[in-house]
């Protein structure tokens, strides 16, 4: 996992938090099934890295 430019191996059970605003990422560094456990505070993500810069709306919750 790497938050801006610090890097850390995070194995089974750990957890890690993230701030707000900071550029992060993960790989998987074994031979294993990567698995992740995300909570998002928010559904709006401000970049994607792989795409377009830019507010993306990926999810809102349905009001009735």
């Amino acid at each position: 996992m790497w938050i801006d430019d610090e890097h850390t191996v995070v194995t089974s059970g750990q957890s890690l938090v993230v701030p707000a605003n900071r550029k992060h990422g993960f790989k998987n560094a074994g031979t294993g099934t990567l698995h992740i456990h995300a909570v998002l505070a928010s559904p709006i993500f401000e970049a994607t890295f792989d795409g377009p810069a830019g507010m993306v709306r990926r999810w809102l919750p349905t009001i009735s």
